[in-house]
């Protein structure tokens, strides 16, 4: 942990914090530090919007984030995000990199505009006029994103790295259990829908690949409501079943 890297998150608080003073109380904020992927969220800015809590988890970064990174800008921006209560959120995530090019801090900013688009499709309809000729730039659609494959499997290492860590121990001496805690947090994060995530994550844990799948099997199966098929699969974020300490470290505050 260096001083660069702490001075950079404090620089990313207090950019949030500014943010959120300017646009208002719809718009939230969060800073994560991604040296700990699964307690990350380490400052929040109007977090009444999605009620998160400071100490939870990645949440978009890994399957909705990472597929769709845009290597020329460093993120992803304006995508949309809905609430279990229907709201939805225009939301972007801009990764901040150390002095050595690894990724340290998640960006992320979520607008709530349900009232914004809703007030757009009344002035919409009270504007409209016949002109097929011409289409907004909305109906166009945004310039595709130039998506670095190589950049997109670098940062997923470099979050497993940093899983991994705090667990003391080279990969390969990890216990069974401590892998499958791995496994069951980048699988409910759908880190496994990446292309060639299955084989970095067997090289990182020092397993086999054949070992990973059968440990991802295994987490989905215990799981009462787990999704069933081929790999990859998706986020399932309520599985009870005992853990050890280590697997409790992971689970605690794991996305809602």
């Amino acid at each position: 942990m260096s001083e660069f890297d702490d001075t950079l998150v404090e620089s990313a608080r207090r950019i949030a914090d500014a943010i959120g003073q300017t646009v208002g109380p719809s718009c939230e904020i969060a800073v994560h530090d991604l040296r700990d992927p699964t307690h990350s969220l380490v400052h929040l800015v109007n977090g009444h919007v999605t009620g998160r809590q400071i100490g939870a988890p990645i949440r978009d970064l890994i399957y909705r984030v990472l597929p769709s990174l845009d290597s020329r800008q460093g993120g992803l921006f304006n995508y949309l995000t809905v609430l279990d209560d229907g709201r939805r959120l225009k939301s972007s995530t801009c990764l901040l990199r150390n002095a050595d090019g690894a990724p340290l801090v998640a960006f992320c900013v979520n607008l709530d505009v349900t009232h914004l688009e809703a007030a757009a499709r009344i002035l919409g309809d009270m504007s409209a006029v016949e002109d097929s000729s011409r289409k907004s730039a909305h109906e166009l659609g945004p310039e595709p994103s130039q998506v670095d494959r190589d950049e997109v499997a670098e940062i997923l290492r470099q979050l497993v790295v940093n899983i991994v860590r705090p667990a003391g121990r080279a990969p390969g001496n990890l216990s069974k259990r401590d892998r499958l805690a791995i496994v069951e947090f980048l699988d409910k994060k759908g880190a496994f829908r990446i292309k060639g995530a299955v084989p970095m994550v067997a090289k990182e844990l020092g397993a086999s690949e054949q070992t990973i799948y059968r440990h991802i099997d295994e987490v989905r199966k215990r799981a009462p409501t787990a999704r069933r098929g081929a790999h990859p699969s998706g986020d399932n974020d309520r599985r009870k079943t005992p853990v050890s300490n280590k697997q409790a470290e992971l689970r605690s505050g794991l996305v809602r």
